[in-house]
């Protein structure tokens, strides 16, 4: 295989506003315009005047949250790391607009990468769904030597520097590697420039479609504005063979929040007992839940004394430690502290004094992995040590409290959580379902999608009676809406007919449909809300 030019962006001087630039060739119609995205990169604000500032990709639409890109285009230098999370800078994804002068189509920001650990290949979590432009589907098969590809982007052409569509151009394979495929121009005036990294290699179907079999990674740019060579051919990164990797990120929810808070396993074993049940197995307890031990975590724990309980006392532990609870890994010595089902990283010593210097569990690392390295959804109140100030966290969102607010809602239990782990809450108002109540007037609400539906109560008791948060009713006067963001899909708990909810409007779906939806999980709400959603 051979090693072109790199083209992983487009540089722009810092007082030229960015702009697309395409691949030369023919505008994109039907699904290969749909797939094709451009992608934005802001500026770093270190960088010194009259050095490189923005920069210019392309992309494909995945999913209704996801773009896979080059992560080149990502890096702070070439060749350089891209690390899994927020970018570095502000970025943008122009999605469904060929014609950049067009109104169609969403421009949408990009809040997480997560790249590949072996290939110059990025997917990009876009800040909202993205329901109405169809996405493209990953090619099950590499392509052989001859076929004819569709290559796509938004790089510069021949003559221009920042043209305002997107191109096509037909391409052959001429090579199929591990990881790469060769390709060369089918005709005359067809060339891959830059800005179009992460652009795709496209594959029609026998159905009318395209599949997504590579995507732009290197390029001799014969013909491009400003490049002396005159060769059209280049390298492509395969990414047919990374269905599984990309469906292990694009397929789930992007979940910032761990799970809700659960009550407590009423338990009278203090941490840290080990415990011994009839059929023979070891546990260690901490925060009122259980974890088996094998003869060589028990013997590194100097073959401790245990306590002989019945099977019933055991069952009755939970999997996953009460809120507060530290854990320490007794191989590396890292602390960590348990919230809503999250495990929060004790970085040092001193951020161990700052949180009141809780008395920590020494246990196996899966007991700690049980709980998940995310954002804590609540509910639950957390303490800023270092200002004094509450926020109580409920449904993935995080709530300031003044103090008469604090005593409103009963003065719960908080704790005190260096405050990255408040940072890393979203502000704003509940995103993930949850039912809350309004201690002034004892009203419930369920809240779904950033949405609130006052409950009667013969509709709370058809939901179940859940459990619900009490809040300031400060709190829920801040969410105003009565019909839930989409895209998310409602059951009526009364017929268990499935509704999917977008746009402000809502569809009725078989099982097929419903089992077709990335997101196949919902939420059961009373049909008084539903009646209010109007039908698509």
């Amino acid at each position: 295989m051979h090693t072109g030019a790199a083209i992983t962006c487009v540089a722009l001087a810092a007082a030229v506003v960015p702009a697309a630039h395409a691949l030369e060739g023919s505008t994109p119609t039907g699904a290969a315009a749909t797939a094709t995205v451009k992608i934005d990169i802001a500026a770093d604000p270190r960088t010194a005047p009259g050095q490189v500032r923005e920069r210019s990709c392309s992309g494909v639409l995945l999913g209704q949250r996801w773009v896979i890109t080059a992560a080149s285009c990502f890096a702070g230098a070439p060749g350089g790391a891209v690390a899994a999370g927020a970018p570095k800078w502000p970025v943008s994804a122009t999605i469904g607009r060929p014609d950049l002068t067009a109104s169609g189509g969403r421009v949408v920001a990009v809040d997480q990468l997560m790249p590949h650990p072996e290939r110059d290949v990025v997917l990009a979590r876009l800040a909202e769904a993205v329901s109405d432009v169809a996405p493209a589907s990953i090619a099950t098969s590499p392509p052989a030597v001859g076929d004819e590809l569709t290559v796509a982007g938004f790089g510069r052409t021949t003559t221009r520097l920042v043209p305002d569509t997107a191109h096509v151009a037909t391409y052959r394979v001429t090579a199929v590697g591990p990881a790469t495929l060769d390709i060369a121009a089918a005709a005359d005036g067809a060339t891959i420039c830059k800005g179009d990294a992460g652009g795709p290699a496209l594959r029609g179907t026998s159905g009318g479609g395209v599949e997504l079999v590579a995507i732009h990674h290197t390029a001799y740019q014969g013909g491009c504005l400003g490049a002396t060579s005159t060769r059209q051919d280049a390298t492509e990164t395969r990414v047919d063979d990374l269905r599984s990797w990309i469906d292990s990120h694009v397929k789930p929810p992007a979940k910032v929040c761990g799970p809700a808070s659960a009550a407590p396993a009423s338990s009278s074993f203090r941490n840290g007992q080990l415990i011994h049940t009839p059929e023979g197995t070891v546990y260690i307890v901490a925060g009122g839940a259980k974890y088996p031990l094998s003869y060589a975590q028990w013997q590194a724990m100097g073959l401790r004394p245990y306590t002989d309980v019945t099977a019933a006392a055991a069952a009755a532990l939970g999997s996953v430690p009460s809120d507060g609870t530290v854990l320490r890994d007794m191989a590396t010595g890292a602390a960590y502290q348990i919230l809503s089902g999250t495990r929060q990283w004790v970085r040092s010593p001193a951020e161990h004094a700052s949180i009141g210097s809780p008395t920590w569990v020494d246990v196996p690392a899966g007991f700690i992995n049980r709980a998940v390295d995310l954002a804590p959804a609540g509910p639950v109140l957390l303490r800023n040590p270092e200002s004094g100030a509450i926020w109580q966290v409920v449904g993935c969102s995080r709530y300031h409290l003044t103090a008469a607010q604090l005593r409103e809602i009963g003065s719960p239990t908080y704790y005190n959580v260096p405050p990255r782990v408040i940072d890393r809450v979203p502000s704003g108002i509940p995103t993930e379902p949850v039912f809350l109540r309004t201690t002034s007037t004892g009203a419930v609400y369920q809240v779904v999608g950033g949405a609130a539906h006052h409950l009667t109560p013969s509709e709370y008791t058809a939901l179940g009676r859940p459990a619900h948060t009490d809040v300031p009713a400060a709190l829920m006067n801040r969410i105003t809406k009565t019909i839930p963001d989409g895209p998310i899909v409602l059951r009526d708990v009364t017929t268990g007919q499935k509704w999917e909810v977008a746009g402000g409007t809502k569809r009725p779906l078989t099982n097929a449909q419903w089992e077709a939806l990335e997101n196949r999980t919902y939420v059961d709400v009373h049909s008084r809300w539903l009646d209010r959603i109007p039908d698509l």
